[in-house]
């Protein structure tokens, strides 16, 4: 499971000890076809979810939007749960498996201690996160534009 870890884009250039202190409190899931890794609203559970293989998608009851006919791959939306694990609030939305799905999930707790316990580890990790949804806030403003821009508005 190291190597899977060491793949992760937020652990990125971690030194191998951390990243075998990491690996501790992740747990590796084989999911099938139908089961969910996020449920929109839960507030119980904060934990970081990487998706290595399989496909699944985003549901958000709450606005009506599903991704339908689009699956998203690791490609397209490697970690997940990464809001929630901020802010400590609620789900935004539902994560389901499309087909079989190998991912690993991180206890929330677990990292966060290690994180404040490790502020140089605690500093990369955040960033790359905070880079990861910058990236993710440009994309969808670019959606948005385009939406927009075809309906006229």
């Amino acid at each position: 499971m190291l190597s899977d870890i060491e793949s992760i884009s937020i652990f990125k250039d971690l030194e191998l000890f951390m990243l075998e202190e990491i690996m501790t409190f992740c747990e590796k899931l084989q999911l099938v076809e139908g089961d969910v890794l996020i449920s929109e609203n839960d507030h119980s559970n904060n934990d970081l979810y990487v998706l290595f293989n399989g496909h699944v998608e985003i549901i958000s009851n709450g606005s009506g939007i599903t991704s339908g006919d689009v699956p998203i791959s690791k490609q397209d939306k490697e970690i997940f749960g990464e809001i929630s694990w901020l802010t400590g609030g609620k789900r935004t939305a539902t994560i389901r498996c499309v087909n079989e799905v190998e991912a690993i999930r991180i206890d929330s707790k677990r990292l966060s201690h290690y994180l404040e316990q490790h502020p140089d580890v605690g500093f990369a990790v955040t960033r790359r996160i905070a880079l990861l949804l910058a990236q993710r806030l440009d994309q969808t403003d670019n959606l948005l534009k385009q939406v927009l821009w075809n309906s006229n508005i």
